[in-house]
């Protein structure tokens, strides 16, 4: 399968084998359901729907899991 990662960035082949890898990020609660994580430059908040206690007002979690598989 074709990788959709341009050659000039990982040579002829991708690597073999397992790579290995950490990422942190920082979360807080900010009130009621609303979140925010911090990683490096970036941030990003997260908030659940009125029904679950949030004001709706961000993506939920899962939104980002499942984002995230897809990416």
């Amino acid at each position: 399968m074709p990788s959709d990662i341009p050659p000039h960035i990982h040579g002829k082949d991708l690597p073999k084998g397992v790579k290995k890898s950490t990422v942190s990020v920082t979360c807080d609660h900010l009130e009621k359901m609303l979140h925010v994580a911090s990683q490096g430059e970036f941030s990003f908040f997260s908030d659940e729907p009125e029904k679950m206690g949030g004001e709706n007002e961000f993506p939920a979690p899962l939104t980002y899991v499942a984002s995230g598989i897809g990416f």
